[in-house]
Parts: C-alpha cells; structure tokens; sequence
C-alpha cells in the first residue's frame, strides 16, 4: 500500500508519498490471493475488492485501509527521503530512497541493519506496487512529457495523486511532500550518506527506546501485585485527580500511602514510589471508609480490607523490584 516519489534533479530535490496502509488479518494463502489482485491491478476499486472478499469467503478475519501513515521526510537542508515495505523471502523489509540535488540513493534495511546501498544521479524514483509504477509512470509521460523539472512535478502533485488514486485502492489521493532547492554539486554524494547515516542512527535510536518501552512493559506485566497489602487510606474525599479517576465524583476519591514494598506505575515508569501517596477511587458508600483502613488485592480484586469495597485505579499496582 504506497506511493513515494521522489525527484533529484539538477534543479533541486523533492519527495512526495501517500498516507495509506493496509490492515488485515485472514488465512495466508487467501491473503495472497488478495495481494496479487490488488499489485497486479485486477483489482481498482473499492467495489471490486469488496466483491472478491465476499468471494473468497474470508471468516473471522478483517481487512481495512487506514490514511494515517507518514512515509516521507526531510533529512536535514540538502536530502529528502521516503520509505516503502518490500516483501521477501524473509518477510518485510524496508527500501529508503534518498534525493538530493543532482543525486540519490537507494537503501534496503532489515531492522536497522543496511543490506544494500547504491547511488545513483539525477532521476525519477517511483517506489510501489507495480500498478502503482505503471500509473506514475502513464501519467508523467502523457502529462508531463516524460522529463518533468522541479517546479512542473511540485505543480503536478496534485493531480497525480488524483489520478493514481482513483485507479487503484492502493493510494490515498492525501499525500506528504517535501522539497529542497539548489543546484547540483560535487559533494552530493558526501550529502546523502551523511543523511542516510543520520537516518539510520535515528532509526537505531528509536528501535532502542522502543525496545526499552517494551522492557517496561513486560516488567511491569511480571510485578503486578496479585495478592497482599497496597497501602494505607490517610484520606477519604479529595479534588486531587489521580490515574483513572479523573471523572469519579470528588467524595469517592481516596488517597493512599504505599506500603514498603510497593509501587505504582503507568506506561511502565514508576509514578510513587513505597511510602508515596496515590489519588485512587472507591466504588460504593465512600462513607463506610475512613483515615486507616487498609487497601489490599484478594483474590486478583483490589478492595478496602474488611468491608468488601471495591478499589479502582489506572495505575498498576506492582511490587517493587530491589
């Protein structure tokens, strides 16, 4: 599901790309048949694809397009760049394309390790399924003689998106697109693996933040409090808000001191600590609880000790780690 284009001519650089991905979930073999309908264009239409679906029988599975996805960007002053999924043996890979005035490159990444890299010089790239090519393509010739400049592509964007997206469900007519003027010189190629190399750090770097977010999130999974004492209620009936409890009536609120050995965590950062206070919530009569009654979870039920209320809160609820 793409379309990136991306110019490096001797008058400047531009990269443009649709907003549209494909979620689906069926059988694998019906999967492909779907895909091969679609990348070989017997497949146009969103009535023509509802059809085949109908057709192929395909129980307990989805298939939807979302146009919310950003496959192009602006490296830095001299190199635009934007990026597709490419099937393999292996699954999907990336394949980064990279402009620059007078120059650009082509990158195939698996994770954030490059398996290939090749330069070339001013060209029209067309990243996508073949239909997707052929459209481009169809119309750059007839439209734009073949050999558009800067300034007739940039002008053109519109209309190409247009017509490309009325013939295949493959492309969003909504695009992205990014430009950077100047004339061609000797350092262009020095310009793009300086980019491509900033881009690969970040990319590595955002890998590295995820694996961590990831981390936390398994970690905090492993330490929920399945059973035993949270806290103690030092209040009962607060304006403070606390996670999860922004919409409970004030007098339902109740804030609660930790235990020694007990944390309170959202989006896998710990938000108090032991001995820390949190804003939490009762379900029932908040007048049956007062200062010095016990939180507790029983039985995977988080509820005030002895009287059977149930406690809420968005926080998880864990034990601390030493």
């Amino acid at each position: 599901m793409t379309l990136v284009l991306a110019y490096a001519g001797t008058d400047g650089a531009l990269v443009a790309g649709d907003h549209r991905i494909l979620v689906a979930r069926m059988d694998e073999e019906k999967m492909r048949e779907v895909e091969e309908k679609l990348y070989s264009g017997e497949i146009r239409t969103e009535e023509e694809l509802e059809s085949f679906l109908k057709d192929l029988e395909v129980e307990g599975g989805y298939f939807e397009f979302h146009d919310d996805r950003k496959k192009v960007w602006k490296v830095n002053d001299e190199v635009v760049a934007g990026e597709v999924g490419v099937r393999s043996a292996k699954g999907v890979r990336r394949r980064r394309v990279y402009a620059t005035p007078g120059a650009h490159a082509i990158v195939e990444l698996e994770g954030e390790k490059v398996l290939s890299k090749n330069f070339g010089g001013p060209a029209l790239i067309v990243e996508g399924p073949k239909v997707v090519k052929e459209l481009v393509i169809e119309f750059v010739d007839s439209e734009l003689g073949g050999k558009p400049d800067l300034e007739s592509l940039r002008n053109a964007l519109d209309d190409i998106f247009e017509y490309v997206s009325s013939n295949t469900v493959l492309v969003s007519s909504e695009y992205d697109a990014f430009e950077v003027k100047g004339r061609v010189d000797h350092l262009a190629r020095i310009h793009l693996q300086k980019a491509i190399d900033e881009d690969i750090e970040r990319l590595r770097e955002y890998r590295r933040r995820l694996a961590e977010e990831m981390l936390k999130h398994i970690r905090e999974g492993y330490d929920i409090l399945k059973e035993g004492v949270v806290g103690e209620v030092v209040e009962v009936g607060t304006e403070e808000e606390g996670e999860g409890v922004e919409d409970v009536p004030p007098e339902r609120r109740i804030v609660v001191r930790l235990v020694e050995d007990v944390d309170a965590r959202h989006m896998g950062d710990v938000v108090a600590g032991p001995g820390e206070e949190i804003v939490m919530a009762v379900e029932g009569d908040p007048e049956k609880v007062e200062p010095g009654d016990t939180v507790v979870v029983k039985d995977g039920i988080m509820k005030i000790d002895g009287k059977d209320l149930p406690v809420v809160t968005g926080y998880s609820i864990c034990r601390t780690r030493r």
